[in-house]
């Protein structure tokens, strides 16, 4: 499913530059959660996404917890049964594997409370972000953001945003 996912997100963004409407310059990406995951993934398999802007997102360290962490939806091996066969394809789907390709800038935020997608895996996603990064963390949420965070987020975009 997600191979198809990942895809279908790179093609998006070369149909949405081919539109006239499109400036030739400025692509942004956001959303949070699985939203958040495909953010990641399509900033990094597709060159002409110019920032990314990540909310807590799933996918990150899926095999944490044969490595005694904490790991990201949908939880492998804590609440989802698999193999150690099918075990060996996850890889292809962490977002963390994506993360360390991104070469845009990148804003990216959650929350210490989160249940959800816990916040050890989504930091191990940020950690590999090798371009420039904004982290806003915030103690006190969960699976959601709070409004300050999301116009800190929509300020920072339009930042990206050259004439």
């Amino acid at each position: 499913y997600y191979k198809e996912v990942y895809a279908a997100c790179s093609r998006c963004i070369d149909f949405l530059c081919s539109l006239p409407d499109w400036d030739g310059k400025n692509v942004g990406v956001t959303g949070g959660s699985q939203g958040g995951a495909l953010s990641i993934v399509t900033a990094a398999l597709n060159d002409k996404v110019t920032f990314c802007s990540a909310f807590y997102p799933a996918l990150c360290d899926l095999l944490g917890a044969l490595h005694g962490r904490a790991p990201g939806w949908p939880k492998y091996f804590l609440e989802k049964e698999v193999t150690m066969e099918a075990a060996s394809t996850l890889p292809y789907y962490d977002v963390v594997n994506f993360a360390r390709k991104i070469k845009c800038p990148v804003f990216y935020s959650f929350g210490f409370n989160d249940h959800v997608c816990c916040p050890t895996s989504t930091h191990a996603a940020y950690n590999v972000i090798m371009g420039p990064k904004r982290l806003v963390r915030t103690y006190t949420n969960g699976h959601w953001r709070f409004s300050v965070t999301n116009e800190e987020a929509k300020k920072w975009c339009d930042t990206q945003c050259t004439d």
